[in-house]
Parts: structure tokens; C-alpha cells; sequence
């Protein structure tokens, strides 16, 4: 109450009273406020004692904390006691550090682990994973539940996957969700496949979607195939357009 009254001065007071009595929610809310003013070698300890008695996403936002600041044994070791107590976002952020360095196996099982609790994250990890090892048919369906999760690049990753293996009603399925979602490429690739198809109106407007959403590159194919099209006669067969890294932005742990 006194913290949200504005009064942070009493509030953690309070906190530390709690903390000094044993209590794990005390040790974590001080662990907090201590690391929003700066205080962060006192806000590892309290974050340590909070972890210390079971409090789970204090091991979550102390591996946080140390990966922020290069600590990364630190952090890893904070990240697998989360885990170990079932942590969807703490398994995601262990198999960041895994994969880092190189050790896809283990990597592989932590996503699988962040994915079967439910993480969007997890998932879509363990999808590109699966996908760059050619487990494609694993990949596809990881990739349609983070997708279904809510995932932002699930869709639009899925959609290749599908194009490239030459499943176009999936493709064009997961293409739209991610026009839907508001994504520049998603409404592009949607574009490329309604055109290769002969729905050339519905191109034309996926490819509009695609030049209002995007810059750079993606802009200017839409540009480029919105004018070839003039009064929406029949092109050539176009490709989808794909990323060059594409879940390049699993690359760090999140809180």
C-alpha cells in the first residue's frame, strides 16, 4: 500500500522488515524496488535470499539481472532453479544460454520444457530448432502453437516453412494470421501467394497492407509488385519473400 501510495522510502522500510523476519515476498518486493533505484549489488542479495526460500520469480528476475550485467554462470544457475521448479520463462532463458554457447541438446529440452508449460516463447525456440536440425514436421506443428500463443513471428515463419514445402493452403493460412496480427511481411507473402493463384484484387489489397506497414525492402517489392500488376493483370509466378535470419528475436532472456 505505501508503495503505491508513492511513499518508496517507508515502503521499503516495510519490505525490509518483512525480509529481516524471513518472509520470501518481503526479500523479493525489496529485491525490486532496490534494483529500480539503481541499488543492484544489494538487490542481487535480497533477490538471492527471496530465491533462497522458494520464492520462484526471484530466481527468474536475479538470472535475469545477472545475464543484463555479463554475469552469465551466475545467471544460468539462477535460471535452472527456477526451472527446476517448473518455470516456463526460466527454462525459455536457460536455453537462451545454451544454445549460446552451443549446446543444442540441452537447449532443444529447455525449450521443450518452456514450451509444454505453455511459453510462446518455448515453443517458437524449439521450432527453429527443430526446423534448422530438418525435423520439419515437428517444426511445423511447434510452430503453430506459438503461433496459437500469440507469438509475432510465429505465424510469418510458419507460412515459409509451409511455402517451401509446398503446403500453400497452410501457407496462405498462416500468412493471413499474420497479416492479421498487423505484420508487413505476413500481408506481402499473402500477397505473392493470392497472386500466384489469380485472386489478383486480393493481392493488390494484401500488397497496399504490406506498403502501409512496411520500410526498406519489404516497401518496395510491395511498391514494385503493385505497379507490375497496373489493372490487375496475370504476372509471372513471384516467390514469398523470406527473412535472412528469421527467430533471430529469441535471442536474449525475458523476464
Amino acid at each position: 500500500m505505501l508503495e503505491e501510495q508513492g511513499a518508496l522510502a517507508e515502503a521499503e522500510a516495510a519490505y525490509r522488515r518483512a525480509d529481516e523476519r524471513g518472509d520470501a515476498a518481503g526479500a523479493f518486493a525489496l529485491a525490486v524496488m532496490l534494483r529500480d533505484r539503481g541499488a543492484l549489488d544489494e538487490a542481487v542479495v535480497a533477490y538471492g535470499r527471496a530465491s533462497d526460500r522458494g520464492h520462484t520469480a526471484a530466481a527468474v528476475d536475479l538470472g535475469v539481472l545477472f545475464a543484463e550485467h555479463g554475469a552469465l554462470p551466475d545467471a544460468e544457475g539462477a535460471f535452472r532453479r527456477a526451472d527446476e521448479r517448473g518455470n516456463a520463462v526460466a527454462a525459455f532463458n536457460l536455453g537462451v544460454l545454451l544454445e549460446d554457447r552451443g549446446e543444442l541438446v540441452e537447449a532443444e529440452a529447455a525449450y521443450r520444457r518452456a514450451d509444454e508449460r505453455g511459453d510462446a516463447d518455448g515453443a517458437f525456440a524449439l521450432a527453429v530448432i527443430l526446423r534448422d536440425r530438418g525435423a520439419l514436421d515437428e517444426a511445423v506443428v511447434a510452430y503453430g502453437r506459438a503461433s496459437d500463443r500469440g507469438h509475432p513471428a510465429a505465424a510469418l515463419d510458419l507460412g515459409i516453412l509451409c511455402a517451401e514445402r509446398g503446403a500453400i493452403p497452410e501457407a496462405e493460412a498462416a500468412f493471413r494470421c499474420a497479416d492479421e496480427r498487423g505484420d508487413a511481411t505476413g500481408a506481402f507473402n499473402l500477397g505473392v501467394l493470392l497472386e500466384n493463384r489469380g485472386a489478383l484484387a486480393e493481392a493488390a489489397a494484401a500488397y497496399r497492407r504490406a506498403l502501409q506497414r512496411g520500410d526498406g525492402e519489404i516497401a518496395n517489392m510491395a511498391r514494385a509488385l503493385l505497379r507490375d500488376l497496373g489493372p490487375l493483370s496475370s504476372l509471372n509466378r513471384v516467390e514469398p519473400y523470406s527473412a535472412s535470419e528469421p527467430g533471430s528475436d529469441r535471442s536474449s532472456p525475458t523476464m
